[in-house]
């Protein structure tokens, strides 16, 4: 009998329990259920500028950037393409080995001074004069890089990853020059932008092809030559690229601006034309040789969708030295959109 009363005693105790908890508000935060975390928004602008020949002379390269520093420093990633060696005093130019029509670059190796404190963060030696002075001057180049701390990529290290606000970018360069002959290699092209996606919130492609001169403006969506180099097709290598995951396309070595195109979503900036001329090595006299400009495209994180609406472009202007200023008079965005119908 006491057992049977005890058990009715606990029997009414857990219903009490029962009803006491279920009228407690919901607000009460023992009962408060919480919403997933919204991850925070991340933004990243990534800068990129055309071709920049180093100068031999110290002077030319400690202020050759000063009008337009200012301007370099505002992206979060500021990328350019350095066309031309730090190679040593002895090192063999290659033109002991080609009888016409030929320019090795030799600079001073206070422009990667220059370019760090300028707002530089990465250059592309993927090109067709990493080699002027061979594999010494190559390497010449690539140790005062990062005795500076100026990150790039390079015929022997044609592929990297950087990390900038948290997010890690892929980054693979192309180029029509020996050895890496890369930019006609489509499966190459497709394979490697799928494994750096892999590893990457976003990959970029830089890839130096088509075909150089001052009429040279128009992506034929063929494919280029200089002289009897096969250039690639640029439109075909930057659409692969996409197509196989490359969020951003950049492209140097035409010497000229050349349009951008959105793909799918993504952007194309074909090429941005000269950007520094060490100090007459390359030719700037006057039109298309001499516009240039600094494009900027914009990133959002989780996403990392690029967003074209907010893609920017400052025009700039060379002198006949290869210097850089800023145009008032915008010619090169001028130019750029009317490529770019």
């Amino acid at each position: 009998m006491i057992k049977k009363f005890l058990l009715i005693v606990i029997c009414l105790l857990a219903a009490a329990a029962v009803w006491h908890f279920s009228i407690i508000p919901s607000s009460d935060p023992v009962f408060k259920v919480e919403s997933p975390a919204t991850p925070p928004t991340k933004t990243l602008s990534i800068g990129w500028v055309g071709d920049m020949v180093p100068s031999g002379d110290i002077g030319y390269n400690l202020t050759v950037l000063n009008n337009v520093s200012s301007t370099l420093e505002v992206p979060d990633f500021m990328m350019g393409n350095l066309e031309g060696t730090f190679a040593h005093d002895g090192r063999v130019s290659k033109c002991i080995y080609i009888n016409s029509m030929c320019h090795a670059f030799q600079g001073e190796a206070s422009f990667a001074d220059t370019l760090k404190a300028a707002g530089f963060d990465f250059v592309s030696l993927v090109n067709n004069h990493s080699y002027d002075y061979g594999t010494d001057g190559l390497k010449d180049t690539e140790a005062e890089l990062d005795r500076v701390g100026l990150a790039y990529i390079a015929p022997d290290k044609q592929t990297t990853s950087i990390t900038v606000k948290g997010i890690r970018i892929g980054i693979m360069g192309l180029s029509s020059t020996e050895p890496a002959e890369t930019i006609n290699d489509y499966t190459y092209i497709a394979s490697t932008v799928a494994t750096l996606k892999k590893d990457n919130d976003i990959v970029v492609v830089i890839f130096h092809g088509g075909s150089e001169g001052a009429t040279k403006t128009a992506v034929t969506g063929t494919t280029e030559f200089m002289g009897t180099e096969n250039r690639g097709n640029v439109q075909a290598v930057a659409h692969i690229a996409i197509n196989a995951g490359a969020d951003v396309v950049l492209g140097d070595g035409p010497h000229v601006l050349r349009k951008v195109e959105t793909y799918k979503d993504k952007t194309i900036a074909y090429s941005l034309g000269n950007f520094v001329g060490g100090k007459g090595r390359l030719s700037t006299p006057t039109g298309n040789l001499s516009l240039g400009g600094i494009f900027t495209t914009n990133f959002t994180f989780p996403s990392m969708k690029v967003n074209t609406t907010t893609n920017t472009f400052t025009s700039v202007i060379l002198s006949k030295d290869g210097i850089p200023t800023m145009d008032p008079t915008d010619q090169a965005k001028t130019l750029l959109d009317s490529l770019s119908k």
